[in-house]
């Protein structure tokens, strides 16, 4: 179904089943079941071949108010707003090279303007005749009409020129879910107050309709949100942590958020339950071999809530890591990401220039419960 429209409440109006209808069942009803997408397996019998994108084509595709193409490799979006994007994929190799075969996943959004990814990881994979498993997340705003798709790419030299796409109904997968019917990423921001209790005999006024139906409506239409897409440089030696900092020119909000002078961490403006997206590349410089591992970490407050950790075995060569996280935080909390590499003689640091249809940086949050005083209930 359509996004509703949230009217105003007039002073001596007759309040009709259709008004109310109009301003309460159907916003709840769209809440409670809001544009989703999920692809399970990709289809049988696909390649990624050296050098060109694999678009790739989905077994079966689950959505509600998406549509997808003839070959399900594209989905258009129903609605404008942010949503969330995961995707995965999973490759045999065949034979690799000495120091590996780099596979990259990029989720596309594709639009009049072209086709950009949202964002892009590229793993090592050394094993050769092995299987890996290549996976990216985002939080991003699209428009009503744009389409989504996964495509992979394979970098590697002789003898391997492709990789065959697993198509175990669980090996890939790719979703969308919208998380907020918003006209834009940013935006004035919507304070959460808890729906009030009624009573006998009380007069209802359009400040109290407003109060206690729409502004709570509103709230959850424009959750509390923030994206940031271009880091700063950092330069770190091995077994030596560096805090990643976020450019402003990259920093969209919702809500109140603020971005620290240094960049480095992004201060929540309410209570509540929260999706955290944070995809990292980094180069590793130095001799190369097997014995170079990198950590991306998810902060609160600047302790430890998370962390990921993933091998780049080649020199001046980049990598990255994606990921989501459930996270509790309250008002005034904050955020931020940090990077710790290893290996003896080996340098590390950012790769923070995306390429023109490439994202390979984002952290990001969008708030999923307002009412939560914790992970508890």
């Amino acid at each position: 179904m359509a996004v509703p429209l949230i009217e105003a409440w007039a002073q001596r109006e007759v309040v009709t089943a259709a008004k109310l209808n109009a301003q309460i069942r159907e916003p709840f009803q769209f809440l409670a079941g809001k544009p989703r997408l999920s692809c399970r397996g990709a289809a049988p019998g696909q390649t990624v071949t050296r050098g060109s994108n694999t678009y790739l084509r989905w077994a079966a595709a689950e959505t509600n108010a998406f549509f997808a193409d003839v070959e399900r490799r594209w989905f258009t979006v129903p609605e404008t707003g942010v949503y969330v994007l995961t995707g995965s994929v999973s490759v045999k190799s065949g034979p690799t090279q000495s120091y590996g075969d780099g596979v990259i996943i990029s989720l596309y959004r594709r639009s009049a303007a072209g086709t950009v990814s949202v964002a892009t990881v590229r793993e090592i994979v050394q094993q050769a005749n092995d299987v890996q498993i290549v996976s990216a997340a985002a939080i991003v705003h699209l428009t009503a009409g744009d389409s989504i798709g996964v495509a992979v790419y394979l970098e590697a030299g002789v003898p391997s020129t492709s990789y065959a796409v697993q198509a175990g109904e669980w090996e890939s997968t790719f979703g969308a879910w919208m998380a907020a019917p918003a006209a834009a990423f940013s935006g004035s921001p919507s304070a959460y107050l808890p729906a009030r209790d009624w009573h006998d005999g009380e007069q209802l006024t359009p400040a109290i309709m407003t109060a206690r139906i729409t502004d709570p409506v509103r709230a959850l239409y424009n959750p509390p949100r923030f994206s940031a897409v271009r880091p700063l440089s950092y330069s770190a030696a091995s077994s030596q942590a560096a805090r990643v900092g976020w450019s402003t020119a990259g920093f969209e909000e919702s809500g109140g958020w603020t971005l620290s002078r240094d960049g480095t961490s992004v201060t929540a403006p309410a209570t509540g339950v929260y999706l955290a997206a944070l995809t990292l590349a980094t180069q590793r410089d130095g001799p190369e071999g097997p014995f170079g591992s990198y950590q991306v970490q998810l902060l609160r407050n600047g302790g430890l809530i998370s962390l990921r950790q993933r091998q780049n075995t080649r020199s001046a060569y980049p990598t990255a890591i994606s990921g989501t996280d459930v996270v509790f935080l309250a008002k005034g909390d904050t955020l931020s990401a940090a990077f710790l590499g290893t290996g003896t003689g080996l340098t590390w640091q950012d790769f923070g220039v995306d390429l023109r249809t490439e994202r390979w940086n984002g952290l990001s949050a969008v708030m999923l419960a307002p009412g939560a005083t914790g992970m508890k209930g």
